[in-house]
């Protein structure tokens, strides 16, 4: 009997895994519709409201405990490179690049996290990591010289910005969610920083808002709703009943599932030597996490 539920639980686990990077492989898509009719800093500070506004209901429902003292430094730090840092940088960039080469140029936003840990943290990660580390980044060059025929353009350089941005947000939270549940982080950063959204989305608020096209209002509910916030809860969770090695391997469908939806939401045409450099990075991946 125990083993029967063992294994419900796992599938449980991978299942909500697989939600939450479908909700996470959705960012750059509907990113790239919004910004048909708005700016990338409205865009920012919207998606942080409506997330901010969910995370209220869940702390409220859920009667979460307060951060301490000391847990409020983290949850702001690792709030301004995950809340505001990535979603600028990557917005900014996607405006002159199509969603499916912003998915490839972070498609190493893995290592990048594995690396920045290991030297935050002061261990030592084994040569094999670090030899996949500088595969997947040249192969992430050899992409962009490739898409901007032997140039790096600067939305290639917001891209390395906003997986740097990331990285240093995941690393920051990833150390607090050690003692607090992950829903409880971001939850938690969400509120502390929601009046910085707030003021910031009246400041920047757009003309005629309401009469913008339903699929760009449509997006930025689902960066809000799903990309900042319910993705994070399924992601979460299942870490948390599968075990971080093994659900965290789903993550390495979220380049792919970028792609499609790409395909989906704005037709792009993702050509054959995409997916061939996209499969190679999520080898570099997946070699270095086992390496690591």
């Amino acid at each position: 009997m125990f083993n029967i539920l063992r294994r419900h639980t796992i599938a449980y686990a991978y299942l909500l895994g697989l939600i939450g990077v479908l909700c996470f492989a959705a960012t750059l898509p509907l990113t790239a519709i919004a910004l048909a009719d708005f700016s990338p800093t409205f865009i920012t500070t919207i998606r942080a409201v409506i997330a901010a506004a969910a995370a209220c209901i869940w702390i409220t429902l859920s009667r979460s405990t307060r951060p301490t003292r000391l847990e409020i430094k983290p949850l702001v730090i690792s709030g301004l490179g995950l809340i505001f840092g990535f979603p600028l940088a990557m917005a900014i960039g996607l405006q002159t690049v199509p969603s499916y080469h912003g998915a490839v140029v972070l498609g190493i936003l893995p290592l990048v996290t594995a690396g920045l840990s290991a030297i935050v943290h002061g261990y030592r990660a084994r040569i094999g990591f670090w030899l996949c580390a500088l595969a997947g980044a040249g192969l992430v060059i050899l992409f962009t010289l490739k898409e901007q025929e032997g140039s790096v353009s600067w939305a290639d350089l917001w891209l390395v910005l906003a997986a740097l941005m990331a990285s240093s947000g995941y690393v920051i939270a990833g150390d607090l969610a050690k003692r607090r549940p992950g829903p409880w982080v971001i939850c938690w950063s969400l509120v502390l920083l929601s009046p910085i959204s707030i003021v910031a989305t009246f400041m920047v608020w757009p003309e005629f808002f309401w009469v913008r096209p339903e699929s760009s209002l449509l997006a930025l509910l689902g960066l809000g709703f799903f990309s900042m916030f319910f993705g994070f809860f399924a992601w979460n969770t299942g870490l948390a009943l599968g075990g971080i090695a093994e659900v965290g391997q789903v993550q390495l469908l979220q380049l792919f599932l970028t792609l499609l939806w790409g395909s989906i939401l704005l037709g792009e045409v993702v050509t054959l030597d995409v997916w061939i450099f996209a499969s190679l990075v999520a080898l570099t991946v997946y070699v270095g996490r086992k390496l690591a």
